[in-house]
């Protein structure tokens, strides 16, 4: 019960700052995603997410997530949800799936 609280009070905490790492993550998901959608060209595509940029920051964010708890990452993909830049792509992409 403890660790359940604390984890919602950091998630609580993470949220209302500034630039969660989550946010970061959602937002350099959302500039790939956009940059990739202007091409129809499947190895353009690949380039893209090749790029230095979004390495970095993919494996930033894949570290991050690495080491959570099953109950961690369901925190993280909530607030991911609730992200700016996220919530801003799903209103002009109403078609996509939501987790």
């Amino acid at each position: 019960m403890k660790s359940s609280w604390f984890i919602f009070s950091i998630a609580t905490l993470t949220v209302v700052s500034c630039k969660s790492k989550v946010c970061e993550c959602a937002d350099a998901h959302i500039k790939a995603v956009k940059e990739i959608n202007k091409t129809e060209d499947p190895i353009k595509k690949l380039k893209i997410l090749g790029k230095k940029e979004y390495q970095a920051l993919f494996e930033e964010c894949n570290q991050l997530t690495k080491k959570m708890t099953p109950e961690e990452l369901q925190s993280f993909e909530a607030e991911y949800e609730q992200c700016p830049s996220i919530r801003e792509y799903r209103k002009t992409n109403p078609d996509l799936p939501k987790k």
